[in-house]
């Protein structure tokens, strides 16, 4: 009995022990694949950030070769600018006033100014002027405040915080010149004097310079965006854009400056509370980011609705009876007269732009929705790339998240 259980006892304690080796041997190779696992699925963010690099020309991210552009924007447009000015001081300036000054001053009434083709000379250097002041603002100031000041080291961080920065520089200048302008004009708030005495072919200086900076900021934009990365409502911002080059250029030519003015302060001023949003998410501060969005609802649904539609029906219903003496009449040399067609157009254009802010108004809701429901305002609007599908998006999220443990390695 004693040596049967002895037996038994020792059978036991290598049945066990067989056990237990086991065991130990499934965990090593559990491990071991779920190393190999884990490698393999490097291997594979490594290979799609090299093709995709590959797709963007010479083995740069998106956000890289963006910043390349940004610095040769620089270089490209101090050297027009330069070389403007230089011909400007030593040669005829005949040719090149036409690009530094403005153009057609009434001689009987100094400091006023008639409209012209010659204004296009001075549109073209303003857009030199944005491209040089965007890209200068962007590279030199705005992303390394961003770096050093908020800690953000992530290149698709760095764009953003530089784009909204740019668009929060340029729409609180624009709309403090425009509103200043409209306060001092016969028409502040009061829509019946934005078309009484039309056509209005007499300008400041400061209102001309102030309109045709507006129209070469939205040629710049148009240029903008097929430069940087794609967004997910880039063929909205597109259109967007033209219909706005449309209204600003069409108004100018028929001295619809007036209620092109008023339109363009009500865009501006939203502009700027929603790029103060975006910058205080990027900048760590989500509780402000909400409440500036909170006011940034408020306000878009007052000015860019609400308002909007209200001067658009008013000069719907108002311009037949002001315009009345401005109709076409056959054999009579008129500056400029209306037509059912011009007038038709203009007004298809404002209501195909609020087709465009109402679609925008959708996606806009949703980011409300997450934040009473304390998600928290991630912009759906324009601030994420353009994918095809969900598992793009993943792996651009899986990849940036790699890039930055890179650089904090490095």
């Amino acid at each position: 009995m004693g040596s049967e259980l002895r037996y038994r006892v020792a059978t036991n304690v290598m049945e066990n022990a067989s056990a237990a080796r086991l065991a130990m041997e499934s965990e090593t190779r559990l491990q071991c694949s779920k190393s190999q696992t884990e490698s393999s699925k490097v291997e594979v963010k490594r290979e799609v950030k090299e093709r995709r690099k590959a797709r963007s020309g010479s083995g740069m991210s998106a956000n890289e070769r963006i910043s390349r552009v940004d610095r040769c924007s620089v270089a490209v447009s101090s050297v027009l600018l330069a070389v403007l000015f230089w011909a400007n001081k030593n040669f005829d300036s005949r040719y090149t006033d036409k690009f530094l000054k403005l153009q057609y001053e009434y001689e009987t009434s100094r400091g006023s100014y008639d409209i012209g083709v010659d204004d296009v000379y001075i549109v073209l250097t303003f857009i030199v002027v944005f491209c040089l002041s965007r890209s200068f603002l962007l590279e030199f100031m705005l992303k390394p405040v961003a770096r050093k000041r908020f800690g953000l080291t992530s290149n698709k961080a760095l764009q953003r915080f530089g784009e909204q920065g740019w668009s929060l520089v340029y729409y609180t200048f624009s709309w403090s010149v425009g509103f200043y302008l409209y306060y001092y004009s016969p028409y502040f708030l009061n829509i019946d004097h934005i078309y009484q005495g039309w056509p209005h072919d007499r300008m400041s200086g400061l209102f001309k310079t102030y309109y045709l900076f507006q129209i070469a900021a939205w040629f710049h934009q148009i240029i903008v965006l097929n430069v940087e990365e794609r967004r997910k409502d880039h063929w909205q911002m597109f259109a967007h854009h033209i219909i706005t080059v449309a209204l600003t250029t069409g108004s100018y030519y028929y001295y619809f400056t007036r209620i092109g003015h008023v339109i363009l302060i009500l865009m501006d001023i939203v502009d700027v509370m929603l790029s103060s949003a975006k910058m205080l998410k990027y900048c760590g501060f989500s509780t402000l980011c909400d409440v500036m969005f909170v006011v940034f609802l408020f306000w878009w649904i007052m000015l860019r609705h609400v308002a909007y539609n209200y001067i658009v029906y008013r000069s719907v219903s108002i311009i037949d009876g002001l315009l009345d003496g401005s109709r076409c009449v056959a054999g009579v040399v008129q500056k400029r007269c209306l037509t059912p067609v011009v007038n038709n157009t203009f007004i298809t254009l404002l209501c195909g732009l609020q087709v465009i802010t109402c679609i925008w108004m959708y996606l806009i809701l949703k980011v409300f929705v997450k934040v009473i429901t304390g998600t928290g305002a991630e912009d759906v609007r324009s601030d994420g790339e353009e994918s095809s599908t969900s598992e793009e998006t993943s792996d651009d999220i899986e990849l940036m998240d790699e890039k930055e443990e890179d650089e904090n390695e490095d």
